[in-house]
């Protein structure tokens, strides 16, 4: 009798110590404490979703799919004119930034920002772009996929400041600079580009040629007569 309650005792104390374990990996794993367990954790635990107090916008509660972040000289029909990520001082007057983003189709409205930083991490530009389309509008099928496009566009002078873009500063450091993208809230990109100094000129060619010498009629070679004879007069 005594071994079957010794037995009836290891087994009630093994279950215990194993639901006090399993207590332990629960609260490990999800971050949490189970509800008929203790709180025995400190206050700064991981939580598993994020609180009511943190806005959608911040999370990403949309896809968005970014396509030709383009850093160029100009823009001519709504299109770059080049693609480069180098703009030399005294040379380039502008810099042009152009990128389209697609979505999922919605009704609601769309802002993008983009910011300009310099290689000091001082920011030189900030625009924001809203975009205000039905449900129907832009739509885009890619691979049996339907999104809506939007294009967003951004000049900045480099000789004078383009107000209309936000520009607060003008791009006259060497070095990199970053553009940070936004859409509704959310970081979906960071290009880059060099400002540079201003190239060296190689040296342009001599445009006269040298100086020929001098004609000298008695310096040419004469042939030597075949015969020294004068000509008949009376060939027939």
């Amino acid at each position: 009798m005594k071994s079957k309650k010794f037995i009836r005792w290891a087994m009630t104390l093994g279950f215990l110590l194993w639901a006090d374990f399993s207590h332990a990996d629960l609260q490990w794993i999800t971050g949490s404490v189970p509800k008929n367990a203790t709180d025995n954790s400190n206050p700064a635990v991981v939580k598993d979703a994020p609180s009511q107090s943190v806005s959608l916008s911040s999370i990403g509660s949309q896809d968005i799919i970014v396509s030709h972040m383009i850093t160029c000289t100009k823009i001519i029909n709504d299109y770059p004119n080049d693609s480069v990520n180098y703009f030399y001082l005294n040379k380039n007057d502008q810099i042009c930034y152009y990128f389209y983003f697609l979505i999922k189709p919605s009704s609601r409205i769309h802002t993008t920002t983009m910011e300009c930083y310099n290689p000091s991490g001082i920011r030189i530009a900030k625009y924001d772009q809203e975009f205000r389309v039905s449900f129907v509008d832009r739509l885009l099928t890619i691979q049996n996929e339907t999104y809506q496009w939007f294009l967003a566009t951004m000049t900045l002078g480099m000789d004078h400041m383009r107000a209309e873009y936000g520009q607060t500063g003008l791009p006259k450091d060497v070095g990199l600079y970053a553009i940070r993208t936004s859409v509704d809230g959310e970081l979906v990109g960071i290009t880059f580009f060099y400002v540079k100094p201003q190239p060296t000129e190689p040296p342009s060619p001599s445009a006269t040629a040298p100086p020929s010498p001098a004609s000298d009629l008695n310096a040419l070679p004469l042939n030597t007569p075949a015969s020294t004879q004068p000509i008949p007069n009376n060939i027939p």
